[in-house]
């Protein structure tokens, strides 16, 4: 696009960095979205900063390191219950909320990206330009692209300073493995948002129908989530211990259990014996039965930043893999 790399009226002038051509052009189509996203980023941060100030307080006014959790006391149990109603509760909607940050990035940034150009047509100007087709889709999914990581980024570091000094005093009052917190904190923010964009500029590009792209881009990433939901617990070697003489799992408190069960006395994963838990002495029914011990697997919470990794490490894998598809589509399908 020759008109698009010369000097063209609306860029800036003065000193610093400079937009121009295809880069100044996607920016402008997009500016809309990319200010939201900005100004969104920017108030989430600010609030975040202080409510960990909140938290910093509240923490050292009622001397909460000390509980880390547990109920070791009556009065460290009071003001972890007092603590946990006042900083616990009001930060469950923004983390849950968060999950929705991936798809509002696949619907109105990723699904119209591409697909509104192909709808239109106005993508036929390319090929009168002396911008590549390669070049074009390079700069229309890597401005947002760029803008994506950044945002979410902004997004993903606010929550995970506000959450963090919160889940290191509640331990397992506050657990670490449901899919809140997990999904709103961390890197793994920023992976599914990538994943999310992409996918969405992916089926933009293979539908070449705007709505229907966005809607795709639900149904498909709500899958990709579940599925990556699922697989979650194997993203990292998971742990596991056995113990005799107990009727409990053998791992730490704040863990998070995937499976338990019983032993033998030589060291066997038995069935579990219904029958005991009505039996007014539990652990001798049990070992009626021939069961001594008990066996777990699980992840202690020192897992989750590798499983956090990981779950990131899969989605920009997969982000990768859609474009690649969008590279060879995009040479398959030249008109």
């Amino acid at each position: 696009m020759s008109t698009l790399t010369s000097s063209t009226p609306g860029v800036r002038r003065g000193p610093g960095p400079r937009l121009r051509g295809l880069t100044w052009l996607i920016w402008r189509q997009n500016r809309t979205a990319f200010w939201i996203a900005l100004a969104a980023a920017a108030a989430v941060a600010v609030y975040a900063a202080v409510q960990h100030q909140h938290v910093a307080a509240a923490v050292s006014a009622h001397h909460l390191d000390a509980c880390h959790g547990r109920e070791t006391s009556a009065g460290c149990l009071r003001n972890l219950l007092g603590f946990e109603r006042d900083h616990q509760f009001p930060l469950r909607r923004p983390l849950q909320a968060m999950l929705l940050l991936p798809f509002l990035f696949g619907l109105f940034l990723g699904g119209p990206q591409l697909a509104q150009e192909l709808e239109s047509g106005t993508y036929r100007t390319v090929a009168t330009q002396s911008v590549t087709r390669t070049r074009w889709f390079a700069a229309k999914l890597g401005v947002p692209l760029v803008m994506t990581v950044f945002v979410s980024g902004v997004f993903s570091a606010a929550m995970t300073w506000w959450w963090h000094p919160v889940a290191g005093v509640l331990g397992p009052l506050f657990p670490w493995q449901g899919w809140y917190p997990f999904y709103g904190v961390g890197p793994v923010v920023v992976g599914l948002c990538v994943l999310l964009y992409l996918l969405g500029a992916t089926l933009g590009l293979v539908l070449r129908r705007t709505v229907l792209a966005m809607g795709a881009t639900l149904v498909v990433g709500a899958g990709l989530f579940a599925l990556l939901e699922q697989v979650r617990p194997y993203l990292w070697p998971v742990r596991t211990a056995s113990a005799q003489h107990t009727s409990e799992p053998p791992a730490p408190g704040s863990a998070w259990m995937l499976a338990d069960g019983p032993l033998s006395k030589d060291g066997r994963r038995v069935s579990e014996v219904t029958d005991c838990y009505a039996q007014s002495d539990f652990r001798r029914c049990l070992t009626g039965h021939g069961i001594t011990g008990h066996w777990a697997e699980y992840h202690p919470a020192s897992d989750f930043w590798p499983l956090q990794w990981t779950a990131t490490g899969v989605c920009l894998a997969l982000g990768v893999a859609l474009v690649a598809l969008s590279l060879w589509w995009i040479r398959r399908h030249p008109s």
